[in-house]
């Protein structure tokens, strides 16, 4: 990986959203191939609190892509709630 992960995890959060979405595809590539993006599972469901829809949207994704390296059954429910999000792009 270019940057490291903590480097590429706070771009997450970045107000440009096509440097966000460029660090959601880095994460999501690198979550299918090793277990380095798990260590954020905390920081990923406290995304999912987010005033911020496109921020919890990538919480939401990269949880997904995580959870083969654990179980999220202590965040399942947290989850699952976005299911009815205001935001239609966060509910899909």
């Amino acid at each position: 990986m270019p940057l490291n992960t903590a480097e590429i995890f706070e771009l997450l959060f970045d107000k440009d959203n096509n440097v966000a979405y460029k660090a959601l595809q880095e994460l999501q590539k690198e979550s299918i191939e090793t277990e380095y993006v798990y260590p954020y599972m905390d920081r990923l469901s406290n995304m999912l609190d987010s005033d911020n829809s496109y921020v919890r949207t990538r919480g939401l994704t990269l949880i997904v892509y995580s959870a083969k390296w654990d179980k999220i059954d202590e965040i399942i429910d947290n989850y699952l709630k976005h299911i009815t999000d205001i935001k239609p792009i966060t509910a899909r």
